[in-house]
């Protein structure tokens, strides 16, 4: 029953594919997924961004989503920044969606990075392999900061400004 269900949500959102965007295809697949093997994925997601499974629901709980739960974790690891400081821009402007949070939190428009999220292609692939574990894609063109990365993520409330060469203001 629950291939079934499964293999419903998947061909359900591989349909509209050629209507949504690559993020959103991208973030309903992965919550498909979670609906239909939600420890399975969690631990998935987890070890991907190096980070416990207690740790995957907490932000999914705050959330609302796994596929919100991942983006945090993901604009995490290309910012530096803490994911209290992501939370707090994510419940600001929760409905201008995660491209505007990515620019407002510094990633740059037209960098790889905003490709990579407009695109949804984050080096994790929800398809899920034989032995039960996640499937990591090398992704389409340039791979900046895809795969496994097993660096704890900052959790202090500094917002990760550090003191790189930027612009005095």
């Amino acid at each position: 029953m629950k291939r079934f269900a499964l293999s419903l949500c998947i061909l359900l959102f591989c349909a509209g594919t050629a209507m949504a965007d690559g993020l959103d295809t991208f973030l309903g697949n992965l919550n498909a997924q979670a609906a239909a093997d939600r420890h399975g994925v969690v631990t998935s997601v987890g070890s991907h961004f190096g980070v416990p499974y207690s740790d995957v629901e907490l932000i999914m709980g705050t959330a609302g989503s796994l596929a919100d739960a991942f983006m945090v974790l993901q604009i995490g690891r290309w910012t530096g920044l803490s994911r209290d400081r992501i939370m707090n821009e994510y419940r600001a402007k929760k409905g201008q969606g995660w491209g505007v949070i990515a620019k407002d939190l510094g990633i740059k428009p037209g960098s790889a990075e905003f490709h990579a999220l407009k695109n949804g292609d984050f080096g994790y692939s929800t398809g899920r392999s034989e032995k039960g574990g996640a499937s990591y894609s090398d992704g389409k063109g340039k791979n900046n900061g895809g795969g496994q990365d097993n660096r704890p993520m900052p959790t202090d409330q500094t917002g990760g400004q550090g003191k790189g060469k930027g612009k005095k203001k």
